[in-house]
């Protein structure tokens, strides 16, 4: 009868375990993605200067900002104001 306890506890330990493998890896599938525009420029190591001929405004994630005076645009993956002279490691020629 003892055995039986040990067993049962056991199996209940383990089947738990899984319960709890199988619920922390659905969250982890049906997370979200990072929303656009939300990366820290840090992160992307973000520069107002171009790097090796390749700038912001030759990007495809870049938006122009409405009016030339204006100065700055809006990216796709960087948070925040950009230069169109910047550059950051996410830079896709157009």
């Amino acid at each position: 009868m003892n055995q039986e306890k040990k067993t049962s506890r056991r199996i209940m330990l383990f089947r738990s375990g899984i319960v709890l493998g199988a619920i922390i890896l659905t969250r982890l599938a049906t997370d979200t993605p990072a929303k656009a525009g939300s990366m820290s420029k840090g992160m992307l190591h973000y520069q107002n200067s171009p790097k090796d001929g390749k700038m912001c405004a030759d990007c495809a994630a870049y938006t122009p900002p409405p009016s030339p005076d204006a100065g700055t645009g809006t990216c796709k993956i960087v948070a925040g104001p950009v230069n169109p002279q910047g550059w950051c490691m996410a830079f896709s020629q157009r």
